[in-house]
């Protein structure tokens, strides 16, 4: 639910085997930069001081090739200029004395490409593109396609499908076209993105129509010259290559590989990719492997190598090694290194084996200079320094963008872009000019620090000064509950014999964790952070790179909303992730009954059965509660009807939620009335979608429970219920029949806004108004750094469902997301759909 952004990348090397790889270990990297040049293998279509497109002059984000001062020692990190510029993805081209981006103005709805001074960043021109494309599920606003440049005209394509040319010199447009209504390419989730290049005269980008999934057209007069290849497209970037000792233009679509003539577009040869198993890939990312290979980055869930030949492509290598990833690997010290999940992993690129991983720099996009790696984080960092097979060894690292709440730079999600010793850098609200020269750095990156409360700072400060460090550890810790909580700070804590461990929690969003600190000769990891408010929330420790819940507590279960490596559950995942979870202050002291230790037998009885379901073309199980004197009610005759309650996603509901055991205990001190619970084993997964759901609750459920069960046939008695993604498929499901059920209770309903038109619509039938309870955490499911927080979304929906006519009670709670903490509200809950 996050922008892509990918971009296509390829080179070739002579071929040499992993031992002689080995043996040349410490000069690789002049080896590697003497073949490319040698060997002629790369045409460099452009100055080498210039940047002419997204992966720059080779189309593999190298820059600096024959640059010896640079290739190894010290260096040193300059910012020399940094300049605001509107909201984007769109990274920097250079030609000559001109930068070009694109960017967003949000306060006037109107996008521009803009033209800046290399030597000062001063603004040149602006040329309108068209309206905002405003962020949305997951993105935030503005272009997301980098433009080419040659040495007289800009080329870039609009969020709306303007592809359009633009002189450099003054901005005005010299030729441009809709690709929506010319060629009846189809926008994506963020728009149009794909990013072109220019070869020999032709402007090369995928558009996804059906008259070409690549199309090329004349430089000079925007004339169509090809079209190529039928498939979709969406972020994708063509590359040049040299097959079989000419020149190719290589584009992977959306689930095909085409290998195509430069000069006429004729394919010379395709092949079906990863995304063409199910699962379309908008933004497959091809590199060049050395000895004639291809990376293809063709699944979220893994990649592929292959051995390309001038007839087709043969699969060297796939798996799991990179994977889940924005970032565009590049070939530096003789490996593949890229980001994996948010790891940085180097490859053999002859194997496709992992060689090393470290979380150090965090999070982002890669480039080489002179052969060694060029990191730019997401958090706005910069950090230069040499591949070996032992690791990342750091030569320089400076902070170019400021990014919090309170700043407006913002998070750095473009591509690195590199021209002669100078980086380019775009954030979400600045461009800076970094210049590197030989030299010891002297500024450092800012690191997310741990806080702590003045007793745990006064114990580290005790054990680092002991020669018996164990002991006072555990004199210390001895009779106290992990995590510590001390006053409004928390400490993470975790003893064992680990390399590397972080935490991850709600505090910090999913596809977040926070690097552990180690106390200097022990196997004590820590990391604190500041909460001041009382609050539930869970957490997971990634002890070298595995999920290891706290040993030392057992408040433990099944996360519904993450899995893996800390990744949002979009699609079934293949194992959900075990966590643990704590409280911090008393999140519970209004409730009537303890929602986490019932140990009481249940007062009433639980049916297990199956609804063998056509709509949904599966069988689906139901657990149904029925209350106590349920059974004996009968004799009382057909007037002692009972209220019912759909629970959607049921088994998270009972198993993590707890809710069997909740509604029996608040049942049998009277807080509600006695009701008939059905809960429904059937979740919903977003990229999946909810296809046949509302239809199964309507025409093949109800009708069941209405026949098994004595159910009161008044819709004020008749509710639904659940949480997250399980909340918004009680809405999708009971709306339509709203004159049948009359109130809903959503906790933290997760609705991106691709949802909310359906929402909308939904809410306006002419069906009765709903009473509906929606309820949202400080600490919801989000990811800060792709813009995306439930939420904001749930208070959306509630306004929704309320400009809709329904009576909606909205309102936050102090926990964090998922049923551990939404179980803290099941009383208020349970009383707003059952309340006396």
């Amino acid at each position: 639910m996050d922008p892509d952004i990918g971009s296509l990348a390829f080179f070739s090397l002579p071929p040499h085997s992993l031992a002689d790889s080995m043996m040349i270990k410490r000069d690789r990297i002049h080896c590697c930069s003497l073949a490319l040049i040698a060997f002629g293998l790369l045409a460099i279509p452009s100055n080498a001081q210039d940047w002419p497109s997204i992966r720059g002059p080779q189309y593999d984000g190298s820059a600096a090739v024959g640059d010896t001062d640079l290739a190894e020692g010290p260096l040193q990190l300059k910012v020399v200029w940094k300049r605001p510029i509107g909201s984007g993805y769109s990274g920097v081209v250079k030609s000559g004395d001109r930068l070009v981006s694109a960017m967003a103005d949000v306060a006037a709805d109107q996008e521009y490409v803009v033209a800046m001074s290399a030597e000062t960043g001063e603004t040149l021109w602006k040329t309108p593109t068209g309206k905002v494309m405003k962020g949305a599920n997951g993105s935030f606003d503005g272009p997301v396609s980098t433009p080419a440049v040659d040495q007289v005209r800009a080329y870039h394509l609009s969020p709306l499908g303007i592809l359009a040319a633009y002189s450099l010199d003054d901005g005005r447009v010299v030729w441009q076209h809709d690709l929506l209504k010319e060629y009846a390419a189809k926008s994506n989730f963020y728009g149009f993105g794909a990013s072109p290049i220019v070869h020999n005269g032709v402007l090369i980008i995928p558009v996804g129509s059906p008259e070409g999934a690549v199309m090329g057209f004349d430089t000079k007069t925007g004339e169509v010259v090809w079209k190529a290849g039928q498939d979709g497209a969406a972020f994708q970037s063509a590359v040049t290559m040299e097959l079989a000792g000419e020149t190719a233009v290589l584009a992977a679509c959306n689930t095909t590989l085409f290998a195509i003539a430069p000069a006429t577009g004729e394919v010379i040869w395709s092949r079906p990719h990863g995304g063409a198993s199910g699962e379309p890939v908008a933004a497959v990312v091809p590199v060049p492997l050395p000895g004639g290979g291809l990376f293809l980055n063709d699944s979220r869930d893994g990649s592929t190598g292959l051995n390309l030949q001038a007839d087709g492509a043969t699969e060297r290598w796939s798996g799991r090694k990179i994977r889940n990833t924005y970032c565009v690997p590049v070939m530096s010290g003789g490996l593949l290194c890229s980001y994996s999940s948010r790891f940085l992993v180097a490859v053999d690129p002859e194997t496709g084996d992992q060689v090393w991983r470290t979380r150090s720099p965090s999070n982002g996009f890669l480039a080489t200079v002179a052969g060694r790696l060029v990191v730019a984080t997401l958090d706005g960092s910069l950090h230069v320094g040499d591949v070996t097979e032992d690791g990342f060894h750091e030569a320089a690292q400076t902070q170019v963008f400021k990014t919090g709440d309170t700043d407006s730079e913002g998070l750095m999600w473009a591509l690195p872009s590199i021209a002669g010793r100078s980086i380019y850098l775009r954030s979400l609200g600045a461009i800076a000019r970094i210049d590197l020269q030989p030299g010891q750095q002297t500024e450092t990156a800012s690191t997310q620090e741990s806080k702590l409360g003045p007793g745990f700072a006064s114990f580290i400060q005790a054990v680092d000064a002991t020669d018996n460090k164990q002991a006072l550890i555990d004199k210390y810790l001895h009779g106290k509950s992990l995590p510590l909580v001390e006053d409004d700070f928390v400490h993470f804590i975790l003893q064992g014999k680990y390399n590397d461990v972080a935490v991850a929690s709600e505090l910090f969003g999913v596809r977040q964790e926070r690097a552990m600190q180690r106390i200097a000769g022990t196997d004590l990891f820590y990391f604190g952070v500041q909460v001041p408010e009382a609050t539930r929330l869970s957490y997971v420790f990634f002890a070298d790179y595995q999920p290891q819940i706290d040993p030392t507590s057992d408040r433990q279960f099944t996360s519904t909303v993450v899995a893996g490596e800390m990744e949002p559950i979009f699609r079934k995942p293949n194992s959900s992730l075990q966590v643990s979870w704590f409280d911090k202050g008393n999140v519970a002291n209004d409730l009537e009954i303890d929602v986490d230790d019932l140990q009481t037998p249940l007062s009433g009885t639980i049916v297990e059965t199956q609804l063998d379901s056509a709509e949904l073309k599966e069988k689906v199980g139901l657990t149904i509660y029925l209350p106590p004197g349920y059974a004996e009610s009968e004799q009382d005759g057909p007037d002692k009807d009972y209220p019912v309650v759909f629970v959607h996603d049921g088994k998270s509901a009972m198993e993590s939620g707890n809710q069997v055991a909740i509604v029996d205990q608040l049942i049998q001190s009277k807080a509600i009335r006695p009701a008939v619970v059905v809960f429904i084993d059937k979740r919903f997964y977003p990229m999946q979608g909810a296809t046949g759901y509302p239809e199964f609750f309507a025409k093949e459920l109800l009708p069941k429970i209405d026949r098994d069960y004595r159910i009161s046939k008044s819709r004020d008695d008749r509710a639904s219920l659940s949480g997250g993604f399980g909340a918004t498929l009680a809405l999708m499901a009971t709306l339509p029949v709203s004159n049948q059920i009359g109130v809903v209770g959503c906790h933290s309903p997760f609705a991106f806004e691709m949802l909310h038109p359906m929402m909308s619509q939904l809410s306006k039938l002419p069906n009765d108004r709903c009473q509906i309870l929606v309820q949202w955490s400080r600490y919801d499911f989000r990811n800060p750094s792709e813009n995306w927080n439930m939420a904001d979304q749930s208070q959306v929906v509630a306004k929704i469902l309320a400009d809709g006519g329904h009576d909606v009670t909205a309102e936050g709670i102090g926990t964090g997301s998922d049923w551990v903490c939404w179980r803290t509200q099941s009383v208020r809950m349970w009383q707003h759909i059952l309340g006396r």
